[in-house]
């Protein structure tokens, strides 16, 4: 009998895919008696990465004698049993991605990246819903353990528009489901890289909603000294920028909401740019807050589209290289990605803390965002589970801008579970980057020709 099964949908996924499982198969207490099960639609990438983790296996045989691959294109049978199910699906591909950013800039609607809120964010979550709907319902029909009610699988969502995801699956299978994103890792480090301290004289609370989370509390010491007093970093950070305007490089724009806000926040310039009405609405505030050429910080129309378009065929190539190599070695530590850390949490009893993007029930998390909304807050992980931890409020400013954010992932939900395309016009007619360039009638136009150019990857709206 199988001691441990993972699932992984979407295990093509050239950028989470080899990634996530060589973290997983770092830790002993996951290479015993596991069996990790690929699944996607497509098959070509299904079998690159089906191949390259049994290259691992052959090339680490002592080390991976208790672990076996399996693939498969059959969603279900890659669900059952599985105690953990790791979602990293992009339904409807590039050419889904193209009509989510070249149709709302017809009319005016800017968008770097796309994923997250907006037009671009919203299609998105319409085409993943019904996937996600398939994932959830299957874990708690043929799941691990799915004939008790304890010791339920989890879901481990990768997939943006995060908040969207995490909410909508949460919705049909309370509980089921866990939102992981790397902003809160990937910031951090980066802030203490500008801060100039050792990870272990750094400390930080960050709390808010996907991409748009807040680090409410910033702290450093001078040295590891138990009697070394902690003090907040932000006096630090900025008289570190005073000295060297060059210290943050290209985060021209998130520099800027900081000073708006009084404190930093988790994306990339060019994330954030899309997430408020002040930015994008002219080019000579991207010119002036662009922090690049090309790339995220360059706040440029569609960049990264453009990006994955361009790499597309150059990961493939990069994979075909991979496989051919006599040895591959495995990590000597996992990444900073959460997903291996709370398996391994749960399966060892050894607690992990991590941001996780989780439902705010009754308002307990943080108490001034809306009551079972989505929200990113700190998260420890153990035997008996996920527990967030609770009682944060924002500052009334940060609260401000993430309700804008909520109020839009609210409509979008709502217009999913109740196949009511009314709710998706009002979901983007709330987005305030779109506020801030249309009209009511021309965000109604915006979303109906998007209904029209991505109704093939949307057949839960076809009769309406």
């Amino acid at each position: 009998m199988i001691n441990l099964k993972i699932a992984f949908i979407g295990a093509g996924s050239i950028i989470f895919g080899e990634k996530i499982f060589t973290d997983i198969l770092t830790f002993p207490s996951i290479q015993k008696d596991t069996t990790i099960c690929l699944e996607d639609i497509d098959e070509h990438r299904l079998n690159l990465m089906y191949n390259l983790m049994n290259r691992y296996k052959e090339t680490n045989p002592k080390e991976l004698e208790g672990v076996s691959f399996e693939k498969t294109t059959d969603m279900r049978k890659a669900i059952s049993d599985a105690k953990y199910i790791i979602s990293a699906i992009h339904v409807g591909g590039l050419d889904a991605f193209q009509a989510d950013v070249e149709i709302p800039f017809k009319y005016g609607v800017s968008q770097c990246i796309g994923d997250t809120l907006g037009p671009g964010g919203v299609f998105r979550f319409l085409r993943n819903a019904p996937v996600l709907k398939q994932i959830v319902e299957l874990i708690k029909e043929v799941g691990f353990n799915s004939e008790n009610q304890e010791g339920k699988p989890l879901f481990l969502n990768y997939t943006n528009p995060m908040a969207m995801n995490v909410w909508y699956s949460n919705s049909i299978n309370p509980d089921s489901t866990v939102g992981l994103c790397h902003g809160v890792q990937g910031t951090s480090m980066v802030l203490r890289d500008w801060i100039g301290v050792r990870p272990e004289n750094y400390s930080f609370l960050c709390a808010g909603i996907n991409h748009m989370a807040w680090f409410l509390e910033l702290w450093y010491r001078e040295s590891s000294s138990s009697d070394s007093p902690w003090k907040n970093a932000y006096p630090r950070l900025y008289k570190r920028h005073e000295d060297n305007s060059n210290l943050i490089r290209g985060e021209l724009l998130r520099w800027d909401m900081m000073e708006a806000t009084g404190h930093f926040m988790t994306e990339t310039s060019g994330h954030l740019s899309e997430y408020l009405p002040y930015y994008r609405k002219r080019n000579e505030l991207i010119e002036k807050y662009r922090g690049s050429k090309t790339e995220h910080s360059s706040l440029l129309q569609a960049e990264d589209y453009r990006m994955q378009v361009k790499n597309a065929g150059k990961m493939e190539r990069r994979f075909e290289r991979r496989l051919s190599r006599k040895k591959l070695n495995l990590k000597q530590a996992p990444s900073y990605e959460y997903g291996s850390h709370i398996i391994n949490a749960i399966e060892t009893d050894i607690p992990f803390r991590f941001n996780g993007n989780v439902m705010n029930k009754n308002g307990s998390l943080i108490t001034n965002l809306p009551k079972d909304c989505c929200v990113e807050v700190p998260v420890f992980a153990d035997y008996h589970g996920l527990h967030p931890q609770g009682g944060i409020t924002l500052p009334t400013i940060c609260q401000g801008l993430c309700a804008s954010n909520v109020m839009v992932q609210k409509a979008a939900v709502e217009g999913q579970l109740m196949l009511d395309k009314e709710k998706i016009y009002h979901a983007v007619l709330l987005d305030p980057n779109t506020a801030s360039v249309c009209s009511p009638k021309e965000v109604r136009d915006m979303v109906d020709e998007m209904f029209e150019a991505e109704k093939q990857w949307l057949p839960q709206f076809e009769r309406l």
